[in-house]
């Protein structure tokens, strides 16, 4: 079951885009702020204050990386047109090569893929307006018979289990 569905992942990626982004506009900003405080200088300042500064930059820093990180594998779930669930189960297979374990039947491209996940009006991609087009029960996907990764894939799907050659398992 998937919490994060076909209507709210769009919403999803922009709250770990933003989030990232305030995070890192926080570390960013308070850099010169903590610095003072700390500094042999500044040494006036009350201790609870320059807790408090390097405490709210050490949580935003790790909050920042963390958020960033989780974005990042999100923008690479996108690229390559997969789901988390899609991604656990590759990692759980054995690969057969490395072309086989990256091809994915729902892959329109790069654009295709982010106007699948961010909306139709990439202009609109960032903002929390225009939805990606669809039910959520019908995807566009390539066809299987074209793409000769997926046959090969197909192929040693099909002859596991029988005492036949791997080479004359057809698949349509």
């Amino acid at each position: 079951y998937n919490c994060v569905g076909f209507r709210n992942y769009k919403y999803f990626f922009l709250l770990l885009f933003y989030s990232a982004l305030a995070c890192h506009f926080i570390v960013w900003t308070m850099l010169e702020s903590v610095k003072d405080s700390v500094s042999i200088e500044g040494s006036e300042a009350p201790f609870i204050k320059m807790f408090m500064l390097l405490f709210g930059e050490t949580l935003a820093a790790f909050l920042g990386i963390l958020v960033t990180g989780f974005w990042l594998f999100h923008i690479w779930l996108m690229v390559k047109a997969m789901t988390t669930i899609e991604f656990c189960e590759k990692k759980t297979k054995e690969k057969v090569s490395l072309d086989e374990s990256s091809v994915s039947i729902y892959d329109r491209g790069l654009i295709g893929n982010m106007q699948a996940v961010l909306g139709d009006n990439l202009l609109f991609a960032l903002l929390p307006c225009n939805p990606p087009f669809g039910t959520g029960l019908y995807f566009f996907h390539n066809d299987v018979a074209s793409d000769t990764a997926m046959r090969r894939k197909l192929r040693a799907d099909a002859s596991y289990g029988t005492s036949r050659n791997r080479d004359e398992c057809i698949v349509p």
